[in-house]
């Protein structure tokens, strides 16, 4: 091969080009940060970059997702705060009526402060965030529950987001929980399924028990030859007399003729202008339509105290009158104090169409709503028997809102819980992009100086090699 001064210029010269392209590169990697700077450098570690990057991309996305969903979360759970401390509120205005030394004036003040609760719980469940109800459903743009009258206008669903690639969380909470309920539209009576006023009697029955003591009453037993199916027929043979007392007050004898039905005896206590003023009787079905099974019942006035009623009987010994003894003083008891007698305190069975009656105990202890009316009603009223009771209700209503509550707390976790996990595994994934994307600082600051000094060298022994003619070498 013949070496020509040309020769020589060609190869000084690319490796000077070699050397500046490599100087150029490393001083793009100190300047970018990265080791790869084209699918070129290193195509492996390119698609893992690509990898890495899609992974901390999607984290990101759910890092705000989870911002939405936590914010979601603790609004539900600020707003069940709020509710339990308007329910405490509402347990002590009862506790307040409940006892002897308030007068209907100050029950009706307490009315007031109660009704004022039951606004505020509705503007409470009726919360938005970022334009949405969270005690709603699907229908998120729907208000849950109608102010007016209380019932639920949303739907029962559950809202999720994805919170990781493998997890979601329920973002809203559904006020049927522990709030309110739907009822048939076509149901004429469903405005006051809520709202029921005091006393109201579903019933087409004029006669049937609508103002029952939801405390108790007494029940008369049946009696030895089965069931009564007529509340008309005979029922004493002979008649004979009660003496009714209530509490400390003098005793009053009501009178009974022979022949007498249950209907008749009913009559008799409630027209004694004496004994009406401190109880009341019923006669009621506790049976069926298809079996009845008619019985006495003697509740008190007020109500809530028919365990201080004492009834002594003079009959003959064989005489159904006998029944309705209750003197526990001189153990001379058949009838029974009773709180939940079926037909007269609250309807037991939900396929009933009377389910929705104002002392229906289920639907007072499990709705946020219907618990606070009663005691509104109840204290505006004066109705001391009820006002004990809806203290019952109350606590029945924030067990609910404490195991609601629980349950939005073990949301709030989750997303912790997640939230942590996700910040582990991004910065991993950041240091394994890391380790394929970054430069070694250190070593490319070596290897830019060590290229710099063979530049150099390059250089002089180009000059040098250049400086010389053709007459050095003649010569």
């Amino acid at each position: 091969m013949k070496v020509t001064t040309g020769f020589f210029y060609k190869t000084f010269l690319n490796d000077l080009n070699k050397q500046l392209d490599a100087m150029y590169k490393a001083q793009q990697q100190l300047a970018t940060g990265k080791r790869v700077l084209s699918p070129g450098d290193d195509p492996v570690a390119v698609s893992r970059i690509v990898k890495y990057n899609s992974e901390i991309s999607a984290l990101d996305e759910y890092k705000r997702v989870m911002d939405t969903a936590k914010n979601y979360n603790s609004s539900i759970e600020t707003a069940i705060d709020d509710l339990k401390n308007m329910l405490i509120k509402a347990k002590t205005y009862a506790v307040q009526g409940s006892t002897d030394t308030l007068s209907a004036i100050d029950r009706l003040a307490l009315a007031r402060e109660v009704d004022t609760l039951i606004q505020r719980s509705i503007e409470t469940i009726n919360t938005k965030v970022a334009g949405r109800y969270i005690f709603a459903g699907f229908k998120a743009d729907t208000a849950p529950v109608n102010a007016q009258t209380g019932l639920y206008q949303a739907d029962t669903n559950f809202q999720y987001l994805d919170i990781s690639f493998f997890l979601d969380v329920a973002v809203n909470l559904p006020a049927t929980e522990f709030f309110t309920y739907t009822v048939d539209p076509l149901d004429p009576n469903r405005s006051l399924k809520v709202f029921t006023p005091y006393n109201y009697n579903f019933t087409l029955d004029p006669n049937a028990p609508y103002d029952a003591d939801p405390l108790g009453a007494l029940l008369m037993p049946q009696p030895s030859g089965g069931p009564i199916t007529d509340p008309s027929s005979s029922f004493t043979s002979n008649g004979g007399t009660l003496t009714v007392k209530f509490a400390d007050n003098q005793a009053v004898t009501v009178n009974i003729s022979a022949n007498a039905s249950l209907n008749d005896i009913r009559d008799a206590i409630n027209n004694d202008p004496q004994v009406s003023r401190y109880v009341k009787a019923w006669v009621v079905n506790t049976g069926t339509s298809a079996s009845p099974d008619y019985r006495l019942v003697i509740s008190s006035i007020p109500n809530g105290k028919a365990d201080k009623i004492r009834i002594d009987v003079n009959a003959p010994s064989a005489d159904n009158l006998n029944l309705l003894a209750y003197n526990p003083e001189s153990g001379n008891v058949s009838m029974s104090f009773q709180e939940n007698i079926n037909g007269y305190n609250y309807i037991t069975d939900p396929a009933d169409p009377d389910y929705y009656s104002f002392n229906n105990n289920y639907l007072n202890e499990n709705y946020y709503l219907r618990a606070l009316y009663f005691l509104k009603v109840a204290l505006e009223n004066n109705d001391q028997g009820r006002i004990q009771k809806a203290v019952g209700y109350l606590d029945k209503i924030a067990d609910k809102l404490y195991s609601q509550q629980s349950q939005i707390g073990a949301r709030l976790s989750k997303i912790e819980n997640i939230s942590d996990y996700n910040l582990d595994v991004e910065t991993n994934t950041k240091q394994s992009l890391s380790n394929d994307r970054d430069v070694d600082a250190v070593q490319v600051i070596s290897e830019l100086n060590q290229r710099m000094t063979v530049l150099q060298a390059l250089r002089v022994t180009l000059t040098d090699f250049f400086r010389s003619n053709l007459f050095d070498f003649l010569r």
